[in-house]
């Protein structure tokens, strides 16, 4: 293989994972866990806080996942689609939903198992929520092209308007 093939290749690798990774569902997915972060945390131990995010998010996944299994079965565009696969592709749908939870509830974690203080777990969770929604906003105009300055300020725009959601959800909360 030669060079320019292997860097074609992870070049698309790249591309396809950013293809992947910066979905509705990943964007959605880090919104509704911060928001979830903000508005149990008041009067909950680290491990009642961990389980109550990690619980809900797993909820709001299946709920995705079952809209969509439910939405795309049957006839779509003239061919049959069948109940599992029907799933098969709901599942790979909403995995940004449940995968965007994950590193906040790892901070969580550090929390509830006391490597870290109750304080600090939750501010990483927080602050982890938006840095992936400034690394997605950032790479959602990577892929389209768009120059490196335009692709950094829309990873501050997103990071922003996902810390103005954020306060929103937990104000009407």
């Amino acid at each position: 293989m030669t060079t320019d093939t292997r860097s074609e290749a992870s070049q698309g690798l790249y591309r396809r994972l950013r293809h992947e990774l910066v979905t509705p569902e990943s964007i959605y997915g880090t919104l509704i866990t911060s928001a979830l972060i903000v508005i149990v945390e008041d009067g909950e131990s680290d491990f009642d806080l961990l389980a109550t995010v990690a619980a809900t998010s797993f909820v709001f996944w299946i709920a995705h996942v079952f809209a969509f299994t439910v939405a795309n079965h049957g006839k779509r565009d003239g061919r049959d689609i069948p109940i599992g696969e029907a799933l098969a592709n709901a599942v790979r749908h909403s995995a940004g939903l449940l995968l965007a939870a994950v590193l906040p509830i790892s901070m969580l974690a550090l929390g509830a198992l006391g490597l870290v203080s109750e304080a600090l777990a939750y501010y990483l969770a927080l602050l982890i929520g938006v840095v992936l929604l400034f690394v997605l906003g950032l790479l959602a105009f990577a892929e389209r092209g768009a120059r490196w300055y335009s692709c950094l300020f829309a990873g501050f725009v997103t990071a922003l308007l996902g810390v103005a959601v954020i306060l929103l959800k937990a104000a009407f909360h």
